[in-house]
């Protein structure tokens, strides 16, 4: 199949309004593996819009070429809604203005829905049974509501992804390294991601909580356990990951080159793509409780003592936060430490903050107690 472009209409909003999703489409319709992409999905992230611009032409050429064994669906970008919410000239894209929240947070668990779709069971056989959930889910997927605008653009996102194989789903952090979220389950497959896109930072969930698009299409398949008869015998057929590309502000084209090449990479260790497979070893992955967020008690102007990508130790100083109401400012400032020895990996990117505000993450090695599970790295 030849590379072909389509787009699909998004309910429009209000009269004289049309939006609408660019979906690139390359390889073979139906054939294995799948490999769905989407850039954006909180609208004020941009090196993913970057790097699969740099990623089409790519894919473009491997299809010509007849390299492309699989079937890969490319979305430019995932979110024409937050692309379209403008305030005071910023762009507040991670959450929706009509009171829908997080956009990517409580997506629908599908489990049930599908189950209900598979009346008599899965058979044992693993290739039978993955065939069987895939259009089981395909249809629980058309059962959603689509009465809402934001209903009706999930239930395309969701069309389109459901039944993949791989479903990378591509973020940024604030000023970060790059670094990628999955299911401990597939911990091999995201250490050959890291490995194609020189990625430092993989960590690994068991229940990451909040129901996000990457956990919406991979973590059905373990949900379905007591749901449908021999269900524990379901292989998690579907990795899916949040791919988080640096921080905000490193959009440019070297980067958008390198990450692109980075995920050709990946697709060719997985035999979507025809190239050479050599081998790929990643870094090893953290936990997500192991990563300690440190979290500023009072509000004021922060002042950072350590830089991203620096490995710190337990109870070093990474930042302090200044008073500026404070009489005397020699006696003003707060300090703030990292509870684990490990990388410092990720921090926000305001400089005046709130109380309660999430301000840095280092990753370590250690089990932390007051990480709180299926909480993300929101607690």
């Amino acid at each position: 199949m030849s590379h072909t472009v389509e787009k699909i209409a998004l309910k429009s909003p209000a009269p004289g309004t049309e939006r609408f999703l660019t979906i690139h489409r390359f390889g073979t319709i139906g054939a294995r593996p799948k490999v769905y992409l989407q850039a954006a999905l909180h609208a004020d992230e941009w090196p993913g819009l970057m790097a699969l611009n740099h990623l089409i032409p790519m894919l473009d050429h491997a299809d010509k070429a007849g390299r492309i064994v699989g079937e890969i669906i490319l979305l430019p970008y995932a979110n024409p809604i937050g692309l379209d919410q403008r305030l005071g000239g910023a762009m507040p894209g991670r959450y929706s203005f009509d009171g829908a929240g997080n956009f990517n947070r409580n997506w629908p668990d599908l489990s049930a829905a599908a189950a209900a779709h598979i009346p008599q069971g899965f058979t044992g056989n693993t290739g039978q049974d993955t065939a069987t959930l895939r259009a089981a889910l395909l249809q629980a997927v058309a059962d959603l509501s689509t009465r809402t605008e934001i209903d009706h653009w999930r239930a395309q996102l969701l069309g389109l992804s459901i039944d993949a194989d791989y479903v990378i789903d591509v973020h940024c952090d604030q000023e970060s390294q790059a670094h990628l979220y999955c299911h401990i389950s597939h911990a091999d497959i995201a250490k050959r991601m890291a490995a194609a896109g020189d990625i430092p930072v993989v960590l690994l969930e068991e229940e990451a909580g909040g129901f996000s698009f990457d956990d919406c299409n991979a973590g059905v398949w373990r949900r379905m356990t007591g749901l449908v008869d021999q269900a524990e015998s379901l292989p998690m057929a579907c990795y899916g990951c949040t791919l988080e590309l640096r921080g905000k502000d490193d959009v440019n084209d070297v980067f958008g080159q390198k990450d692109a090449a980075g995920l050709m990479q990946f697709m060719i260790a997985e035999r979507v793509i025809q190239g050479d497979t050599s081998n790929l070893e990643g870094p090893e992955p953290y936990r997500l409780d192991e990563v300690d967020v440190i979290y500023a008690e009072t509000g004021g102007l922060i002042a950072y003592k350590a830089e991203i990508g620096e490995y710190v130790q337990e109870g070093q100083l990474i930042a302090e936060v200044i008073d500026i109401t404070a009489s005397d400012p020699l006696t003003a400032r707060t300090q703030l430490v990292s509870r684990t020895a490990g990388l410092f990996f990720a921090r926000i990117d305001l400089r005046l903050i709130s109380a309660g505000e999430g301000v840095a993450k280092v990753a370590g090695r250690k089990l932390l107690e007051h990480r709180k599970k299926g909480a993300l790295l929101e607690a």
